[in-house]
Protein backbone atom coordinates (compact mmCIF):
# COMPACT_ATOMS: atom_id res chain seq x y z
CA UNK A 1 0.00 0.00 0.00
CA UNK A 2 1.49 3.58 -1.21
CA UNK A 3 2.47 6.35 1.28
CA UNK A 4 -0.43 8.52 0.22
CA UNK A 5 -3.52 5.96 0.18
CA UNK A 6 -1.90 5.20 3.99
CA UNK A 7 -2.25 8.91 4.61
CA UNK A 8 -5.64 9.19 2.81
CA UNK A 9 -6.95 6.16 5.07
CA UNK A 10 -5.43 7.74 8.36
CA UNK A 11 -6.85 11.22 7.31
CA UNK A 12 -10.48 9.66 6.90
CA UNK A 13 -10.28 7.94 10.12
CA UNK A 14 -9.26 11.40 12.49
CA UNK A 15 -12.14 12.71 9.85
CA UNK A 16 -14.62 10.44 11.41
CA UNK A 17 -13.29 10.34 14.94
CA UNK A 18 -13.26 14.34 14.65
CA UNK A 19 -16.83 14.20 13.14
CA UNK A 20 -18.25 12.38 15.86
CA UNK A 21 -16.97 13.79 18.98
CA UNK A 22 -18.06 16.87 17.68
CA UNK A 23 -21.85 15.77 16.08
CA UNK A 24 -21.79 14.12 20.03
CA UNK A 25 -20.43 17.33 21.65
CA UNK A 26 -23.22 19.22 20.26
CA UNK A 27 -25.83 16.77 21.06
CA UNK A 28 -25.07 16.35 24.46
CA UNK A 29 -23.09 19.98 25.31
CA UNK A 30 -20.81 19.19 28.46
CA UNK A 31 -22.83 16.23 30.10
CA UNK A 32 -20.43 13.95 26.88
CA UNK A 33 -17.77 15.10 29.64
CA UNK A 34 -16.71 12.20 31.80
CA UNK A 35 -18.37 12.49 35.10
CA UNK A 36 -21.58 14.39 32.78
CA UNK A 37 -20.53 17.68 34.74
CA UNK A 38 -23.09 20.69 36.10
CA UNK A 39 -22.20 23.91 34.02
CA UNK A 40 -24.05 27.42 34.27
CA UNK A 41 -25.11 27.94 30.83
CA UNK A 42 -22.75 30.40 29.57
CA UNK A 43 -20.05 27.39 30.16
CA UNK A 44 -22.57 25.16 28.23
CA UNK A 45 -22.72 27.46 25.65
CA UNK A 46 -19.06 27.78 24.97
CA UNK A 47 -18.44 24.23 25.31
CA UNK A 48 -21.09 23.61 22.19
CA UNK A 49 -19.66 26.38 20.33
CA UNK A 50 -16.45 24.96 20.23
CA UNK A 51 -17.95 21.79 19.60
CA UNK A 52 -19.33 23.53 16.39
CA UNK A 53 -15.74 24.80 15.53
CA UNK A 54 -14.48 21.15 16.20
CA UNK A 55 -16.90 19.25 13.74
CA UNK A 56 -16.21 22.12 11.19
CA UNK A 57 -12.44 20.62 11.47
CA UNK A 58 -13.91 17.30 11.05
CA UNK A 59 -15.45 18.49 7.81
CA UNK A 60 -12.18 19.37 7.00
CA UNK A 61 -10.48 16.91 7.13
CA UNK A 62 -13.16 15.00 4.99
CA UNK A 63 -13.14 17.16 2.23
CA UNK A 64 -8.90 16.72 2.02
CA UNK A 65 -9.26 13.16 1.84
CA UNK A 66 -10.02 12.69 -1.70
CA UNK A 67 -7.21 14.92 -2.74
CA UNK A 68 -5.15 15.78 0.36
CA UNK A 69 -2.26 17.44 -2.26
CA UNK A 70 -4.92 20.29 -3.26
CA UNK A 71 -5.65 20.78 0.19
CA UNK A 72 -2.48 22.18 2.43
CA UNK A 73 -3.72 25.19 3.44
CA UNK A 74 -6.35 23.69 5.01
CA UNK A 75 -4.54 20.78 6.37
CA UNK A 76 -2.17 23.02 8.13
CA UNK A 77 -4.41 25.13 9.43
CA UNK A 78 -6.45 22.30 11.21
CA UNK A 79 -3.36 20.44 12.44
CA UNK A 80 -2.28 23.51 13.51
CA UNK A 81 -5.30 24.56 15.30
CA UNK A 82 -5.49 21.54 17.06
CA UNK A 83 -1.40 21.54 18.53
CA UNK A 84 -2.85 25.37 19.54
CA UNK A 85 -5.30 23.29 21.06
CA UNK A 86 -3.13 21.00 22.98
CA UNK A 87 -0.78 23.70 24.01
CA UNK A 88 -3.92 25.32 25.53
CA UNK A 89 -5.23 22.53 26.83
CA UNK A 90 -1.57 21.76 28.41
CA UNK A 91 -1.87 25.57 30.37
CA UNK A 92 -5.65 24.53 31.65
CA UNK A 93 -3.14 22.35 33.19
CA UNK A 94 -0.68 23.67 34.72
CA UNK A 95 -3.01 26.82 36.38
CA UNK A 96 -6.82 24.91 36.94
CA UNK A 97 -5.28 21.65 37.75
CA UNK A 98 -5.24 17.68 36.13
CA UNK A 99 -8.43 17.33 33.97
CA UNK A 100 -9.79 13.87 33.77
CA UNK A 101 -7.31 11.20 32.92
CA UNK A 102 -9.01 11.25 28.92
CA UNK A 103 -8.12 14.63 28.73
CA UNK A 104 -4.98 14.89 29.91
CA UNK A 105 -3.79 11.55 27.73
CA UNK A 106 -5.44 14.14 24.90
CA UNK A 107 -2.70 16.50 25.45
CA UNK A 108 -0.43 14.29 24.33
CA UNK A 109 -2.32 13.40 21.45
CA UNK A 110 -2.60 17.35 20.44
CA UNK A 111 0.94 17.73 20.74
CA UNK A 112 2.28 14.76 18.89
CA UNK A 113 0.18 14.01 16.36
CA UNK A 114 -0.55 17.19 14.35
CA UNK A 115 2.94 17.66 13.81
CA UNK A 116 3.75 14.08 12.96
CA UNK A 117 0.77 14.25 10.47
CA UNK A 118 1.79 17.54 9.01
CA UNK A 119 5.66 15.87 8.71
CA UNK A 120 4.25 13.29 6.85
CA UNK A 121 2.00 15.49 4.62
CA UNK A 122 5.28 17.53 3.71
CA UNK A 123 7.12 13.74 2.42
CA UNK A 124 3.87 13.33 0.19
CA UNK A 125 3.85 16.52 -1.45
CA UNK A 126 7.47 17.41 -1.73
CA UNK A 127 8.18 17.78 -5.27
CA UNK A 128 11.46 16.03 -6.48
CA UNK A 129 13.80 18.22 -8.30
CA UNK A 130 12.42 17.28 -12.09
CA UNK A 131 8.90 18.67 -11.16
CA UNK A 132 7.23 15.42 -10.28
CA UNK A 133 6.08 14.65 -5.86
CA UNK A 134 7.22 12.09 -4.54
Amino acid sequence: MSSRRTFRIVLLLLAMVVLATGALEIALGPAALPGSPDVPPTVDSNYRFFAGIWTAAGIVLMLAVPRPEEHGTALRAVFGAVFLGGLARGMSYLSAGAPHVMHTAFIGVELVLPPLMLLWYGRLTRTAPDGATA
